[in-house]
């Protein structure tokens, strides 16, 4: 049997949630992530998904270039330590969220779609 996860979305859910957002956004514009080779491009937050009980964030980023997925996540793991002390100082929360980072997927669902768009037997049908 699969379970899927629920996302509750109350106002204090939907606060926190975007507080986190913000402050991730924040850090990761710094780009003074501890990491060797260090980042040199930008990553962009764009979803924040919590758990019920604000113990886990699910992080989803997109990069800009053209990087291999797993480099990306790899060096954010590393960086999830500093990246947590320094959500610390700008988010006063009893208990900080644990961080799990994730490529966001919709970029490029939207370039599949724009590209079915303008194929020849679409073209014809429209």
């Amino acid at each position: 049997m699969i379970l899927k996860k629920k996302f509750n979305q109350s106002n204090r859910h939907f606060k926190v949630t975007e507080n986190i957002k913000k402050s991730i956004s924040e850090i990761l514009l710094k780009n003074q992530l501890p990491v060797d080779p260090s980042f040199n491009f930008p990553l962009t937050v764009i979803e924040v998904k919590m758990s019920e009980d604000i113990r886990t964030a699910y992080v989803y980023v997109s990069s800009h270039d053209e990087l291999d997925d797993q480099v990306v996540l790899n060096r954010l793991k590393e960086s999830t330590y500093y990246i947590t002390k320094e959500m610390s100082k700008i988010i006063s929360m009893k208990f900080l969220p644990k961080l799990i980072f994730r490529i966001d997927a919709t970029s490029e669902n939207y370039e599949k779609i724009s590209q079915i768009l303008n194929s020849a037997k679409v073209q014809q049908d429209l």
